[in-house]
């Protein structure tokens, strides 16, 4: 599911490539926070940020799947 979500969001040039970094940023920010504070991984920040690499990985990459 995640990977066609990802292909999906590639596709889309309302979403651009400098925002995704910025959200990777952004939520691997807030994944290393809870570690720190020991707290558990926020499963939903987790799952948009595999989302949104993936789908940077697909623009960046021809041979990406």
């Amino acid at each position: 599911m995640p990977k066609k979500v990802a292909r999906i969001l590639a596709a889309d040039d309302a979403v651009g490539t400098e925002e995704l970094e910025a959200v990777i940023h952004y939520l691997n920010n807030k994944l290393h926070l809870a570690e720190i504070n020991n707290e558990p991984v926020p499963f939903l920040t987790f799952r948009n940020r595999r989302i949104f690499e993936t789908t940077l990985k697909i623009r960046t990459d021809a041979f990406a799947p």
